[in-house]
């Protein structure tokens, strides 16, 4: 036994002592109360420790709304990621997300190693010599506290943007390095840490932008006939996103609607129109992901 385990044992062992000798004692006396074990919290296995997002970029409205992480991982081990998407246009109006477990002690690891690198605060690293690119942000849960770690242009620029920018500082350096060094690692976990293969996520609940369908006169591939939308008006359910500055209504949908949705959605592609209220909409449709809710 290890010198912490009798150090640990000591105590544990005069209770024991002092919860014999109360109980001698009770037997001729008065009884003493028992004592009411606490429950341990439950962890919450939806709780997010590492989430990795691209925001901004130059790219249409619609495409941020609908962009998914590029990983998530839970408390329960279980990673979240884009699944393989079919190299066609139009693609697959339903976008395809892929689950696998991590085992405890990899998990662990990459909280380690999150650590090492000084990934455990809030910090952004900007750059300069490339515009329009997306920021990468990092967002980790652990002990209880979330930090929020991003820098632009990461993935344009390469691990610290060196290339690009000679006369970046070297925190900056080393703080983009470390970033980009732990989401490759992220990313990159070899298949003796995972518990087996991956498989394919069943969404429980979708986010759903609908616009007015706009005219295509440029694109060479017809959308095909309008598909008739089997729930309540697109014009009227949801909400506006972002006061209707973007054109883009927004709902949830779960339990029946999604199920009588789910055919329908994944028979369309990116070009489908859907006729609603007299009205013609096109749509982006988010799969939701463990522990979001709403639009």
């Amino acid at each position: 036994m290890s010198r912490a385990a009798l150090t640990l044992a000591r105590p544990a062992a005069l209770l024991l002592v002092a919860a014999v000798a109360t109980a001698c004692v009770g037997t001729a006396g008065a009884s003493a109360p028992s004592a009411t074990p606490v429950p341990k919290p439950t962890p919450n296995p939806d709780q997010v420790v590492f989430r990795v997002d691209w925001d901004g970029g130059f790219v249409a409205p619609g495409t941020i709304l609908g962009r998914l992480p590029q990983i998530v991982v839970y408390a329960d081990g279980r990673v979240v990621m884009p699944g393989p998407q079919i190299e066609i246009y139009p693609g697959p109006l339903m976008p395809a997300l892929q689950v696998r477990t991590l085992t405890s002690d990899a998990l662990a690891r990459l909280v380690q190693l999150a650590k090492d690198k000084g990934l455990l605060r809030d910090a952004h690293y900007d750059f300069v010599g490339i515009a329009d690119a997306t920021t990468t942000v990092l967002t980790v849960d652990v002990d209880g506290r979330v930090y929020r770690v991003s820098a632009y242009a990461l993935m344009e620029a390469g691990a610290d943007g060196s290339d690009w920018a000679n006369d970046m500082d070297e925190a900056t350096k080393a703080g983009r390095a470390a970033l980009r060094s732990f989401i490759d690692a992220l990313t990159g976990v070899p298949e003796s840490d995972f518990t087996g293969p991956w498989t394919t996520v069943e969404p429980t609940a979708l986010r759903l932008y609908a616009a007015p369908a706009g005219d295509r006169p440029d694109d060479p591939i017809p959308a095909g006939a309008p598909v008739a939308w089997p729930l309540g008006a697109l014009g009227e359910a949801g909400a506006p996103v972002d006061d209707g500055a973007l054109g883009f209504r927004c709902q949830a949908v779960s339990g029946e609607d999604l199920a009588t949705l789910l055919p329908v959605l994944r028979d369309a592609n990116q070009l489908t129109v859907f006729r609603s209220g007299g009205a013609e909409w096109s749509l982006i449709v988010r799969p939701l992901l463990p522990g979001e809710t709403g639009c």
